[in-house]
């Protein structure tokens, strides 16, 4: 594997979740928790229940700047989105239909949100994927339920 619990938590977990800590009532616990979400990640990783790239994307100003740039995406594709969607684990910002169902999380995402949406992915009998593009990173993280 190409990815250690190092990598998961600063460069994904503190990735997405950069600037949720500042607004907390109560930060330390909220880093606890990153830690403790981090390796849940890194476990479903290892067990193979999933897989992690980090794709390069145009970088973002703002949370409605990076939703437009998906949709300009999907329609530029000829597919099928839907934005503000309740899944059940949570609200998406967007979701487009392609070969899998992607689901993109914009900006910041708390630690718990991204474990309950890679577990829902999991569980889920269709190809999935979920891309993180957190708030100033030329990076998109995605993880695939699927080889």
């Amino acid at each position: 594997m190409k990815y250690d619990l190092d990598f998961i938590l600063n460069r994904v977990v503190f990735a997405c979740a950069r600037g949720s800590f500042s607004v907390s009532e109560r930060p330390v616990l909220e880093g606890v928790h990153a830690v403790l979400c981090s390796k849940e990640i890194f476990n479903l990783l290892l067990r193979g229940s999933l897989i992690l790239e980090i794709q390069k994307r145009d970088s973002f100003e703002s949370h409605n700047e990076g939703k437009k740039m998906v949709v300009d995406w999907a329609e530029m594709n000829g597919l099928d989105f839907d934005q503000e969607i309740d899944i059940s684990v949570g609200v998406a910002d967007v979701l487009v239909y392609g070969n899998d169902l992607g689901i993109f999380e914009i900006g910041t995402t708390r630690p718990t949100k991204m474990l309950l949406l890679l577990k829902y992915i999991i569980r889920e009998d269709r190809p999935m994927t979920v891309h993180f593009w957190p708030y100033g990173s030329p990076e998109a993280i995605v993880f695939k339920n699927w080889k």
